[in-house]
Parts: C-alpha cells; structure tokens; sequence
C-alpha cells in the first residue's frame, strides 16, 4: 500500500504506514521483513527531504539507515552501507549539522575491503565512494587526493565489465578531470562511459540517456582542450543520441541542455547562425521540459547565456534584451543558493552588454553590484572564482571609460590580476584574463603615460597570446586573433613612441605589422575591420600604396561581412559605422597605386554604408561596371570624393567608361571637421542673438564655409572636369555638410552650377523595380507653422507661393490627418511632387527614428520592404538636408531618411534656411519644375540667378540628392498643366 502512495506522489501518506507497518510487526516477525521495511522508510524520508528541506527528516533518515546497517550481516551489507555513506555526506552538507564525511568514507572502504568482489552491489557502493571523495574535495580543495582517490576506483574496475550503473563514477571523473584540467581523468571517465554504453545493462531508457549525454559531455570537453574536430563530431552524434532516448521530463531537459552546448560550439566554429537558433531552440525546449525551472535556474540560465551569445556574435538586440528579462525573472522569483553566484555573474556581463549598446549608466552600477555579490558568494577554491574577478574587472573598466575615475581603472587591474591568480596555467581562459588585464594597463598608459605601463601592457599581451596560440588555430570564438590585434596595436604605439622621439625600431613595426596580416588571415569580420585598418596605416606610412589599398579593402570587405550577419537595423548601423574613412583611404591608396578604378569603387563601397546596408544594399555587391552603367544611364558623369587624413581624392568616371582622378591636398580630414564645426557653432550663436545680429552671424558663418569649400576642394576640381556637361557627385561622409554644388565667387554663381549638379547618394544602379504609385496625388503641398516654442513663420506663404504654380492644387497648412504615419509617408511617397515645409527632426543615434513633424508626428523609418519610388520630395523650412555628426562618418540627413524611406529624388537645404526669402526662391524653383525642368537643372538655374545679387546663405543651401536610376527618370516629371 505504501509502495501505491509512492507511485501516486503522495510520500506523507506512504511515511506514515510505513511507520504505521513498523509499530504494528510482531517480536517474532522475521528480521529481513523489519530490515526492508526500514530500509523503505529511509529512502522515503530523503525524498521528502529533498523535496521539503526538513532537517528532520534527513535526521531520521540517518538514523534508520545506521540502525540497519548494524543488523545487517557482515559481508553482505554493501548496499545499506552505500545507502548510509550517501545520507551522512548529505548531512554533512546540511547547515549546522555534524560534518560526517570522513566517517562515511571509512564505513565504505572497510565495506569494499571485506566484500567480495564479485558482489553486485560493488559497483553501487564504489559510486557512492567516488561521490564521498568528490565531496571531500570541495570541503577541502586538495585536488591530488580527488585525482588519486578517483584513479584508484576506476583501477579496480574491469571495463569490460563495467556497465550503465557506474555512470556516477563516471560524470565525476569527468567533474574532477574539468575542473582540474587533468587529461588522464577525462580520457578514464570517456572509457568508462563508453564501457558503460557497451555493456548496456540494466539498459532503462533514463540510464542510457545518462551514459550518451555524459559521453556527449566529455567529447565536447576534449575538443575544446585540443582543438581535434573529431571529438566535436563524436560529440554531436552522443548528444543526438542521449535525445534520441529521451521522452519527457527532466531526463529530455538534461539530453537537450547537452546537444544544445554541442550545437553552439560548431556554430561558432563555423559561424553557422541557423545552428546556433537550433542550440537556443534545444534550451529553450529544456527549460519548458522542467517543471520548476525557475526554482532551478539551470536551464534558464543556460539559454540566457546563449541568448547573449548570440548577441555578442551576430548582433541582434533582441537576444540580449531577451537574456536579461529570462534572468530578471529568475533573480525576483528565488533561486537555488548555488545558482545565485552564477546568475547574478552572468547578468552583470549582460548589463555591460546592454550599457554598450545603450550607455545608459545605471546598467553599470547595477552590473557592478551583481558582479561583486557573485564573488563574495563564491568559494575561495571554487573554479569559477577567476571568471567573476574577471567580470568585476571587466564593469569596473568600463565605468573607468565613462566616467575617467581612476579608482575604477585600478579595481579593474587588480580584479584581472586577481583572475589570474586564481587560473591554472593550463587552462584556456588565462589567455581571456592576461589579455584583459593588459587592456586596462592600456588605458592607464594612454591615460597617465609612462613606457613601463606600455611595456607591462605588451609583455601581459605576449603571455596571453602564448597561452591562446596562433590566431589560425583558433578554436574557441575569436580569442587568439583578438589578442594578436591587441598586441598588434600596443606594438604599434611602442613603435609611434620611440618614432616621436627620433628613434627608429622597424623590427617593433614589422611584428606588428605580422600580426594584423595574421589576424585578417583568421576570418572574424569585426576584428578584420580594424586590423585591416591598422595594417593599412603601417603601409601608408611606408609607401606601400598597393598593400595599403589591400588592407583598407579587406577591412571594408570585412564590414560588409559584419552587417550582413545582423539582422537589425539599428546593429547593423554599428556594425558598419566608421567605414567611410575606411574607403576613403583606400581609394586614395589606390590611387596613388594608378589603380583610379578600384579608387571609385571603394568609394562607392562605403557610401553603402550603415543605413544603405540596413535595407539590403551591400557594399560587396559593388562593381566598377556597376558604376558606368549608372553614369550612362543617368547620361552625367559620376564626381566621387572622399577625404581622408592625407587629404581628399576625386575620382571622376564617364558614362563611357573614361576615368580620371585627383587628389585634393586642402581637403583633409581634420580641416574639413573643423571647418563643418566651426559652421554649425555660429549657427548656434546665431541662435542666441537677435535681428540684425543674428543675421549677420549667419551671413558670415555661410560666406565662410562656402569659401573654404570653393578654395579647397572645388576649384581644383576644374580641370579635371573640362569636357563635362553634366555632372552627379558622390561625396563620402563629412563631405556632404560642404556646398559643394553651390558655392562659388560671390556675384558669379556657383561654380558647378553650369553642369546642372545633383548629389547621389550612391553611385550605382541597385536593380530594383520601383514601387506602384497607388491612387496619391499627382502634386501635394503640406505646411506646418510650427509650435509656439518653434515656429516657421514663412511656412503658410511658401505653401501658397508652391501651390499656385500647379493649377487646382489647394495647399495643406495645419491639417490634421486620420491617417496612420505609414499611410501619410505613404502619400508623399507615392506623389509625382511632395513639397513639405515644416520641421524635420533627426536623431542620428538612431537614424531611423526621423520625425516629420506634421499634425500629428510621422516617423520616417527605413522601409525596405515598401519598394522605392521615383517621386520628388522638397523639404523646405528646416536644414533637411544637413547630416548629423554624432556617428563618426556617416552622411545622413531628413534627405536621406526620405531616399532610403521611399523617395528617387529629394531637394532639401543644407542649413536653416531665410523665412523671408525661402518662399520666393521656392516659388522660382517650382515655376521651373512646372514647366518641365528637371530638379537639378531646375535649382542650378534659379541659384545661378538668385547668386548674382544675393549671399551664400540665401541662394547656397538647398540641393538636389538622388538614387542614380531616379535620377536617370527626372527628365520631366511634373509639368503642369
């Protein structure tokens, strides 16, 4: 009756006639009976201690089982030993009870001495011993006795004999071999299991699962210790096969947990992401098959770990997002004192993750506190200890980074000696831990100076990549080739250093150089990127112009590569963010190598670059072919400029085909930014004064940037453009803040104006169908005066001033609208004309976040899905066309939000414009536009005149940007009639 309780989950019931039955035997009842049915007792109470916790209970449980161990015969009580072994160690464990460890191992040894040795229950009882001795272990961290205790066991095993019932001596060899990094362990557990799963009996479908899972486990372990893909295969097919005899329940989560670790290892090695989904499916499918999963904490863990993972590789926001909600979750329902040390760990890693994404510093503080409550929870022998210094370490560096407290950089380095410290020489992760540790010595050097801060940082760095190996050969992520760069860049500096003051070390250079080229030769993108940047320089500065442009070439290659893997927009823009300068120095290279078409298409390379890629524009699809055909097809030669800290490059090609380039030496990098800042700092001075004085900073502010533009980078662009009729440029990153399609000598016009110039926002045909025009308005006319706070006075009288040059078209100032933002950008998309004067609000952190601010508010978001039109938008009222600053080279604007939205061509202004005189220029352009001008020979035309009598900052900011294949269809597009 007590065995029906058992079965139907009820162990009070079941305890109690047990107790009942054992009261209730006669004195002359027979002895076996007293003894099973307190043997039955016992293990009833441990289940429900294991369930409720009752000390009680644990406490009784050892009593019967001493009891019985008495009244058993000598030579014949091997089980109810191993039986008792097991409840003493457990009571060992328990707070405030009696430590009973040494005992129970005496017990069982003098048990195995006397048994014979082919009694059943051997193998039972020398399992328990094992388990007994792992114990002793953790209590006393002498690993030589573990691994001496271990060996002895499995010595007076036969593996022939040996069969699934030693699997615990088996999981802790594998245990004892990981932690101690003891290859002979490993390879005696492998045996074992493998005997085990030969033997194959009592072969229940749980034991077998075990076995196979186990196996799994330790091939995985050996091929990250050697590297040998063999055991990677051998494991995957364990792992398949502990699934494979797995049904429900725990024993399917353990099968999952194990094929997802195996599944996530050959992702990264082989960069596979439709693997690592199939690993984060199979954890998540363990989490669902436990049953109080959130008590545990295992199996989420384990799958916000790979959440991260996948965040970390292929850049997707919503992994880490996810990570963080599964371990929030975990953190406020209660976990499992051993897990709380490891959640909380891992956490603060994703916290960091999240604060570099985001910056948001409260993520760091409470990072911080996680990291440091998962040290004081670990154990002083606990290999886990060196990874949460590590983590400590690594938060306390990046709050150093933001808020330039040297009290932070120094916890930092003394956490990573710390890691260090705490981490066998054999062990993989010192590699990590020497090469984070000369990271935060880095940022010391680079912070206070000091060559002996630069000389520990690279001599941690050369200890680090000895213990990682070669870059090739890596097996785990991306370790040794990010250390390689490491070093590279360390080296480097040393070199730049002793160069400052006069002394030449080539060799420091050249082994520099060596390690960039072998980190390029290892196939990570993100690390490709900056390697291939860093190599670049070492060969610029030696001459080496066709090297150069190799190394710059495979860093963009690289960062096209990088955008592909990530499927978010805003991940993508980081992933491609800074490739502009990238392409521009390679186009110079390239030049400077007599190679003018390779030039043209690294630029057009990285106008493909963070937005453009967010839609599906890559930059490895770029072609010089793919350039002429959009030079013939638009009938206008292709200006493409880039400007680079050596000065800028132009590269000029044909519609047939014809090339010819130039460099522009006042067109360097620094002095352009200086030039953009210096003109957005008086517009802000602007801001703050009044009437004529603000107008007079803004007229100056305008003159000046236009005559730098003119004297640096246009007027020597005229001879190469002798015999040019029209003309599209293409300028790359801070070149399109410049005018450079409008400036000129002041009373004569823009310089350009006679080639009726555009601006591209990339040089190629993409291929694409433009999308159906729907049922919209052939010409709409949209207004908004503003708030109180931001009002665009002249917005009304623009809108009236447009709208009569199109008969029966009635201007929209003010409206409110029903309709969906989709639905409104829809609307001007689907329009021959859009003219829309109102504010334009851009976020460059997040591009596709760009307002309209119409009644009400529509966001302009990247819509790659919507298909682009060749419709002609004209933004007015606001600097629309102006591009942000905050990302580090990229060109983006309202213009651009528009032509990657939807839009062929877009006419928007540089700079705020004139309320006074933009409704009157307006209406000259659209007076053009009305009678079959195309946009650009439109504005070129109405600039020239309007620059004869008026300034810069009147005439100069508006400009025509377009997609090459719309470009080609603006012949005529809006007559009226």
């Amino acid at each position: 009756m007590a065995e029906a309780w058992v079965r139907a989950g009820d162990l009070d019931r079941a305890i109690t006639i047990r107790r009942e039955a054992l009261v209730g035997l006669d004195d002359d009842a027979p002895k076996w009976m007293r003894l099973d049915l307190s043997t039955n007792l016992g293990i009833d109470l441990m289940d429900r201690y294991r369930r409720d916790g009752d000390l009680a209970d644990l406490r009784e449980a050892c009593a019967i089982g001493e009891r019985v161990w008495r009244e058993s015969p000598p030579g014949a009580r091997l089980e109810v030993t191993a039986n008792l072994a097991g409840r003493l160690s457990v009571r060992s464990l328990a707070p405030g009870e009696p430590d009973q460890t040494e005992q129970a191992r005496e017990i069982l040894e003098q048990e195995l001495a006397v048994a014979a040795t082919d009694d059943p229950e051997r193998r039972v009882a020398m399992s328990a011993l094992a388990g007994i001795h792992l114990q002793l272990w953790r209590r006393d961290g002498d690993r030589n006795r573990l691994a001496t205790a271990l060996r002895t066991l499995t010595e007076n095993l036969d593996p022939e004999t040996a069969g699934p019932e030693m699997v615990n001596i088996a999981g802790l060899l594998a245990t004892a071999a990981e932690e101690s990094l003891d290859q002979d362990l490993l390879g005696r557990a492998e045996t074992l299991t493998r005997a085990g799963i030969a033997a194959g009996h009592p072969a229940t479908a749980s034991v077998r699962m075990t076995l196979h899972r186990l196996l799994a486990s330790v091939l995985h372990t050996r091929y990250e210790w050697t590297g040998d893909q063999t055991f990677l295969t051998q494991a995957t097919e364990a792992a398949e096969a502990a699934v494979r005899e797995a049904s429900t329940g725990p024993d399917r989560a353990q099968a999952l947990s194990v094929r997802s670790t195996v599944r996530s290892t050959a992702a990264r090695l082989h960069n596979d992401r439709a693997r690592f989904t199939a690993a984060i499916q199979d954890a998540r499918e363990a989490l669902d098959n436990t049953a109080d999963h959130w008590r545990d904490g295992e199996y989420a863990t384990n799958l916000a770990s790979l959440l991260a993972e996948r965040y970390d590789l292929f850049g997707d926001s919503t992994d880490l997002d996810d990570a963080i909600a599964l371990l929030d979750r975990l953190l406020d329902t209660g976990l499992d004192p051993d897990m709380a040390p490891t959640v909380a760990n891992n956490q603060a890693n994703n916290l960091l993750g999240r604060y570099e994404r985001d910056a948001v510093p409260e993520d760091l503080d409470h990072a911080i506190n996680l990291a440091e409550q998962a040290v004081a929870l670990t154990a002083p022998d606990s290999s886990d200890l060196a990874a949460r210094h590590d983590t400590v370490g690594r938060l306390h560096a990046a709050r150093a980074h933001h808020r330039h407290d040297p009290e932070d950089l120094d916890t930092a380095i003394r956490h990573a000696g710390l890691a260090v410290a705490a981490t066998p020489d054999p062990s993989p992760d010192r590699a990590l831990y020497l090469n984070n540790w000369a990271n935060w010595e880095s940022e010391r050097w680079e912070r206070d100076g000091g060559e002996d801060v630069l000389s520990r940082a690279i001599d941690l760095l050369e200890r680090a990549l000895a213990a990682a190996g070669q870059a090739e050969y890596d097996i785990e992520g991306s370790m040794a080739a990010t250390i390689a760069f490491n070093l590279g860049a360390r080296l480097q500096d040393q070199f730049d250093l002793l160069r400052s003051r006069g002394e030449t070390e080539m060799a420091t250079l050249q082994r520099a150089a060596d390690l960039f080229d072998e980190v390029l030769g290892a196939g990570y993108p993100h690390l490709a990127v900056l390697a291939g940047r860093r190599l670049g320089g070492i060969t610029w500065l030696a001459g080496m112009w066709p090297e150069a442009q190799q190394s710059f070439a495979a860093a963009l290659e690289a960062a096209g590569e990088l955008t592909g893997m990530r499927p978010l927009h805003v991940d993508k823009e980081r992933a491609r963010s800074g490739v502009q300068g990238i392409g521009a120095m390679a186009a110079l290279a390239a030049v400077r190598a007599d190679d003018p078409a390779a030039a043209a298409v690294h630029l057009e390379q990285a106008s493909a670059t963070l937005i453009a890629e967010a839609i599906g524009i890559r930059a490895e699809t770029v072609t010089f072919d793919s350039i002429v055909s959009a030079a013939a097809r638009m009938n206008r030669h292709v200006l493409l400029l880039g400007s680079t800290p050596a000065g800028g490059v132009a590269v000029l090609v044909a519609p047939d085909g014809a090339l010819d380039h130039q460099e522009l030496p006042s067109a360097d990098e620094s002095a352009l930014a200086a030039e953009a800042t210096l003109f957005r700092q008086e517009l802000g001075r602007a801001e703050t004064e009044d009437g004529a004085d603000a107008a007079g900073i803004r007229l100056a502010a305008a003159d000046r940037l236009t005559a730098w533009t003119l004297e640096s980078l246009v007027a020597p662009l005229v001879p190469l453009l002798a015999g040019v009729s029209r003309l599209a440029v293409l300028p790359l990153g801070r070149l399109a803040w410049l005018p450079i399609t409008t400036c000129g000598v002041p009373g004569e016009g823009p310089l350009l104006g006679d080639y009726d110039p555009l601006l591209l926002i990339r040089a190629s045909v993409s291929g694409h169908a433009p999308a159906s025009r729907g049922t919209a308005s052939r010409v709409v006319v949209l207004a908004d005066t503003g708030t109180v706070d931001r009002p665009i006075p002249g917005a009304a009288r623009e809108a009236t001033e447009v709208a009569r040059r199109y008969p029966g078209v009635i201007p929209r100032v003010d409206e409110e609208t029903a309709l969906g933002g989709d639905a409104v950008l829809d609307a001007l998309l689907d329009a021959e004309l859009a003219h829309v004067a109102c504010h334009c609000d851009v976020d460059v952190e997040s591009p596709q976040e760009t307002v309209l601010r119409v009644r009400p508010p529509i966001r302009v978001g990247l819509r790659p899905a919507a298909g682009r039109r060749h419709g002609h938008i004209v933004l007015s009222a606001c600097d629309a066309a102006l591009t942000g600053a905050a990302l580090p080279d990229e060109a983006f604007s309202a213009a651009t939000a528009f032509l990657l939205a939807g839009a062929g061509v877009v006419t928007a202004p540089l700079w705020p414009v004139n309320d006074i005189t933009a409704p009157r220029l307006m209406g000259d352009y659209h007076a053009r536009l009305a009678e079959g001008s195309a946009p650009a020979t439109a504005l070129a035309a109405v600039q020239r005149r309007w620059a004869r009598k008026r300034p810069a900052y009147v005439h100069g900011p508006w400009v025509v940007t377009a997609w090459p294949d719309a470009a080609a269809d603006q012949a005529v597009i809006c007559r009226a009639e």
